[in-house]
């Protein structure tokens, strides 16, 4: 291992956030080692994944795509991010030369094919604390100074970089409980918390960080808003789906419309218990969404189009209505929070449920009082 000259300079470099595709949202960490006499001006970065890799899709979906650190020219690397529109900011990293020469030995032996591979987790173990960790690792006492994004869930910090609300809402009702924890240091999976604290950040006494620059700017974009929001459509198609029914009870003719409505919610339902026990991303376990996207709304509601309902279909279709009220009476005291646009699809639900079942008669409410 070649050992770097007294001119070598190694530097944090984070790149702002885009939102062309899914995986730019969140930004993006590498580190960048700079030696003039060698001649060498190198990107280590741990977000490098393989498109054509057999069944890409499918080890994505599941959480068990490999990523892996590459090595790159830096030339090469701000060109990808300049025909991109993100901006690169660099902060020196104030290392002795014994730590540059460490670091160095430790990027360049975790590049090797044998050990640069590791499996990708959206919040602990990605491009941005894979750097926060070898970095971080060089010293003995870390300081860093409090933040308001200490308090901040992970949820919250997720939400605030996705700008397309579509997208937010898919992200949401997706992730479950362990994103409403609050993240803490764990704020640090975002490039931009990472530079934020690395810039506040006492390393055996001394700062981290020398400098902070701005070496790659971006061109002004117009963006036109979305003003059909998930929120407002929803909405709409309840008020909607409610004078229809007041005025002409065309759910109650037509129950083919509710059974469908309740099988595209199991459908979501199933696809959460998949995210939840079939793949190994931490980040969607535990989702509630399912108390309101019930799986089992499949296969009970395809017993529902009889003319007579099985009494099982009936005693299910009432709990269920009883469980989606529960939802919207104790909103505040779920341990996970639900996308507001999800209110609307719930009040839907009760709605349809109600279609399914007899109107309580005076009979009925004498027995329950005093039968």
């Amino acid at each position: 291992m070649p050992a770097l000259t007294s001119t070598s300079k190694i530097s944090l470099l984070t790149i702002g956030r885009a939102d062309h595709e899914i995986y730019q949202n969140f930004g993006h960490t590498a580190i960048r080692i700079k030696d003039s006499i060698l001649g060498w001006d190198l990107v280590y970065n741990y977000g490098t994944f393989n498109f054509g890799e057999p069944d890409f899709l499918m080890k994505f979906i599941r959480g068990k795509l490999l990523y892996y650190e590459s090595i790159d020219n830096y030339r090469d690397f701000e060109q990808m991010y300049r025909e991109e529109n993100r901006w690169i900011r660099e902060q020196d990293l104030n290392l002795t030369q014994e730590q540059k020469q460490l670091l160095f030995e430790r990027l360049t032996i975790n590049a090797r094919e044998e050990n640069k591979y590791y499996k990708y987790d959206f919040l602990f173990d990605n491009c941005s604390t894979r750097p926060r960790n070898i970095v971080l690792s060089l010293f003995k006492t870390i300081q860093f100074k409090k933040d308001a994004d200490d308090a901040a869930s992970f949820r919250q910090l997720i939400d605030r970089n996705v700008t397309n609300e579509w997208l937010d809402v898919g992200m949401d009702i997706l992730i479950g409980i362990p994103t409403d924890k609050k993240a803490g240091y764990g704020r640090t999976f975002l490039p931009d918390e990472l530079m934020q604290l690395c810039d506040s950040a006492t390393v055996d006494g001394k700062p981290l960080v020398s400098g902070n620059n701005l070496i790659l700017d971006t061109v002004p974009e117009y963006n036109a808003k979305n003003w059909l929001t998930p929120g407002l459509v929803f909405w709409i198609l309840f008020f909607v789906v409610l004078m229809l029914q007041i005025k002409w009870s065309v759910f109650s003719r037509f129950k083919i419309i509710p059974i469908v409505y309740f099988s595209i919610l199991g459908v979501f339902g199933w696809l959460f218990l998949f995210m939840w026990f079939g793949t190994d991303h931490l980040s969607t376990k535990w989702n509630l969404n399912i108390l309101w996207a019930m799986p089992l709304n499949i296969p009970f509601f395809f017993f529902a189009g009889k003319q007579q309902l099985p009494k099982f279909v009936l005693t299910y279709i009432k709990i269920y209505r009883i469980l989606l009220i529960c939802l919207l009476a104790g909103w505040w005291l779920n341990p996970q929070t639900y996308h507001s646009a999800v209110v609307p699809l719930i009040l839907m639900g009760i709605l349809f449920t109600s279609i399914f079942l007899p109107v309580p008669t005076k009979e009925d409410f004498k027995k329950r009082l005093f039968g």
